[in-house]
């Protein structure tokens, strides 16, 4: 498990990619993060391009677009750009981008990019705002080559990039796993000229790191943020405070929101809500309780997802008493539970062996309009199976068929380490082999419950035979 260090700056910016000691990191099962910026692919690139920056002298106007009508679906999108195209005189290009990125955020990016070459066909020249814009539909459409075309067309207009542009290129490439790419945007940035980093800048490279669980790189934008004259705020601190609790490094999450406090910076409930819910992934019930004191006593309240994992830390902790009373609070706040409310209370009625308890939870879910699911169902073939009710476990699995829903690997897996832990290790290996006939491909959990099961029940040369199969 990665450690979140504050490491020194040192005169140049490499987040998280070689500094120091040049770390290689592992995090929530992704590869090691390679050191990137020494020989980034952007380097030519930007070594090109970065230099007019400072030396253009025409600059785009700063100019906003006035409100246009608001439109909900890409049908009116068109109609409405079909009749701006047919006025005369048409409207200026601030209205035309303004439509432009209404369309780019109802997620049409394709349609984005086919209304700006019929602009270019109609004689409509483009600002900055506009290209900025096609920039960001070819990032989310995977298609980078074409973003940084368009960067070149800024020079080819006369426009200078401004600070939107480079952030949506930032973005762009944190969205193909570039990261190298994106810092380096930042590193030229930071040099100096009209082009300054903001808040975002550095937000959308953190919140990009933390989806990398590259807490050491985030951590390292924290502190080079502070030295220059861009102040972090609460959404880069929390960002950061809720990578390093996923991380179960809840020490230093603490440690970096008594950070925050300090500099008068005040949480909200999203921060408060990853501390509880990094806490209570340690077992820290106590600490859980004091943190949601804490955020109530400072008039911060609670949402759904902050009641959900109180809910399910007791659920696990076997105490669905507790559990149940903050259900109520939850309610008595106008707070409506939901299936992951519900999930939770009725997983922890079934480790208690209380399956009345939780059908009646399943029927309140019920009653309220929610559907069951594999997820469902698989809490309670596992309920049963752990208090050796297997036979009931497995009326259970036929229902779900009866009932059209798919079981998953989970449920193929508890119910084989089911009838495994009873000794019914030839219904386990029919089990196994109708999983695998069902298109549903065993993982290692799956070998291992099987091989396990079969080893204590004194058939070792099946489990060897399995084990070839599994090495096949």
């Amino acid at each position: 498990m990665m450690r979140a260090t504050t490491v020194s700056s040192s005169s140049s910016l490499k987040v998280g990619y070689g500094i120091g000691s040049r770390l290689r990191l592992r995090v929530r099962g992704m590869p090691p993060v390679p050191c990137l910026l020494h020989n980034s692919t952007l380097f030519p690139f930007f070594n090109n391009y970065f230099a007019p920056f400072h030396s253009q002298s025409t600059k785009s106007r700063n100019t906003q677009p006035r409100r246009l009508v608001k439109v909900s679906n890409l049908e009116d999108a068109l109609h409405l750009f079909d009749e701006m195209l047919q006025r005369r005189p048409p409207p200026s290009i601030l209205c035309f981008t303004q439509l432009l990125g209404q369309v780019a955020k109802l997620k049409h990016y394709s349609a984005v990019i086919s209304l700006h070459n019929r602009m270019g066909f109609s004689g409509i020249r483009p600002n900055v705002y506009t290209l900025t814009i096609i920039i960001n539909c070819f990032s989310h459409m995977n298609q980078m080559g074409f973003s940084l075309s368009v960067l070149g067309k800024f020079f080819k207009l006369g426009f200078e990039p401004n600070v939107a542009t480079l952030n949506t290129l930032i973005n762009g490439f944190l969205l193909q796993n570039r990261e190298a790419d994106a810092v380096e945007i930042l590193n030229k940035m930071m040099k100096g000229g009209n082009c300054n980093p903001d808040v975002i800048t550095f937000g959308t490279l953190v919140k990009g790191l933390c989806a990398k669980g590259n807490n050491t790189g985030a951590i390292q934008l924290l502190r080079k943020m502070e030295e220059g004259g861009c102040k972090p705020n609460l959404v880069i601190y929390s960002t950061i405070i809720d990578s390093l609790c996923k991380d179960t490094l809840v020490v230093d999450a603490l440690n970096l929101f008594s950070e925050m406090m300090s500099k008068r910076i005040d949480p909200n409930v999203i921060t408060y809500t990853s501390l509880i819910h990094g806490v209570c992934k340690l077992g820290g019930w106590n600490e859980a309780t004091r943190l949601f004191n804490e955020m109530v006593s400072k008039g911060i309240f609670p949402n759904l997802h902050s009641y959900n994992v109180l809910v399910d830390t007791l659920c696990k902790e076997g105490l669905v008493g507790k559990a149940k009373c903050i259900v109520e609070m939850m309610t008595q706040r106008d707070i409506e539970p939901d299936m992951v409310t519900y999930s939770s209370l009725m997983d922890g009625y079934c480790l208690r062996g209380e399956m009345g308890e939780a059908k009646k939870v399943l029927e309140l879910m019920l009653s309220k309009g929610y559907t069951t699911d594999a997820y469902s169902y698989n809490i309670f073939i596992n309920g049963y199976c752990k208090h050796r009710m297997i036979d009931e476990a497995l009326m259970i699995f036929n229902e779900m068929s009866n009932n059209e829903l798919v079981p998953d690997t989970v449920t193929y897996n508890t119910l084989m380490d089911g009838f495994c832990k009873v000794g019914r290790i030839q219904d386990a290996q029919k089990l196994f082999s109708q999983m695998q006939a069902c298109g549903q491909l065993p993982n290692v959990h799956s070998y291992n419950v099987l091989l396990d099961g079969l080893c204590k029940n004194q058939q070792l040369s099946k489990a060897m035979e399995l084990l070839r199969d599994m090495g096949a």
